[in-house]
């Protein structure tokens, strides 16, 4: 296992806090779960993935879409 340090905004390390709590999972989770949904073909080969760098919602919202997924 590789170790990375990252710095948030208080508001993005509020939500990802919230989704671990909700999904009983830790942060490491969240990104495997969200860097295995957009490695996925049909996302990388998609041409809009680029705009979603500025839509923070967005991508919090595909995580958690992503974890109820895997979870249910």
């Amino acid at each position: 296992m590789q170790k990375i340090e990252i710095e948030l905004d208080q508001e993005t390390f509020n939500k990802i806090e919230q989704l671990t709590q909700t999904h009983h999972c830790e942060v490491s989770d969240l990104i495997k779960a969200m860097i295995e949904q957009l490695t996925k073909p049909e996302i990388i080969n998609n041409s809009f993935i680029g705009e979603w760098s500025n839509d923070a919602e967005l991508v919090d919202k595909m995580v958690e879409d992503i974890l109820q997924y895997r979870n249910s």
